[in-house]
């Protein structure tokens, strides 16, 4: 039985002490309990009363697998045939439009229409994606002149080389010297 008690919660061991008469404690640990429970005779049986009898009607079942078990599926109705008339009397113009919309559509959107059905709520469409033109960054690019564009690129975007200075032969040779006494190719 000490078992037994180990595999029952807390709050089933307090359960079974209220209904044996004898307070729980509040704070009290589940070996608490359970030394409570197996101290007191009253507690003992109204753990008996609580527990045993489920064993008892689980030995009167028949466990035999002669008879297969069944189970019920719920099957989704088609509404009576005469409310189906009424409304194909109701559309008949419709009726013909539905019939060739209904090849083209998809069965996501079969679904969604008879779920929105089936709660009660009115379908709902997806909106339609946003096509590129919506978007704030995608501006449409402004042709400018080509001269424009021209001299534009003079002023930043190309790299003049330096202008060819005109070195005395003299100015030459120190460069020259320098160049040696450091280690440094010397441009020509």
């Amino acid at each position: 039985m000490d078992a037994k008690l180990k595999a029952l919660k807390v709050a089933d061991l307090k359960a079974i002490l209220t209904k044996a008469g004898n307070p729980a404690p509040a704070k009290a640990t589940k070996a608490d309990l359970v030394s409570r429970i197996l101290a007191s005779d009253n507690a003992q049986e109204a753990y008996r009363q609580l527990h045993e009898p489920q064993l008892e009607q689980h030995d009167t079942v028949d466990a035999s697998n002669d008879a297969p078990v069944e189970e019920e599926e719920e099957e989704e109705q088609p509404p009576p045939a005469e409310e189906a008339e009424q409304v194909e009397e109701a559309q008949p113009e419709a009726a013909e439009t539905c019939a060739t919309e209904a090849t083209a559509v998809d069965p996501e959107l079969e679904a969604r229409k008879r779920r929105a059905e089936r709660f009660g709520i009115p379908l709902v469409e997806p909106k339609a994606p946003r096509t590129d033109k919506g978007r704030k960054g995608d501006k449409p690019k402004i042709t400018e002149d080509p001269a424009k564009l021209q001299a534009r690129a003079e002023r930043f975007g190309i790299k003049r080389p330096a202008p060819e200075e005109t070195v005395d032969p003299e100015e030459a040779e120190r460069r020259r010297k320098r160049a040696e006494r450091f280690g440094i190719p010397l441009k020509e």
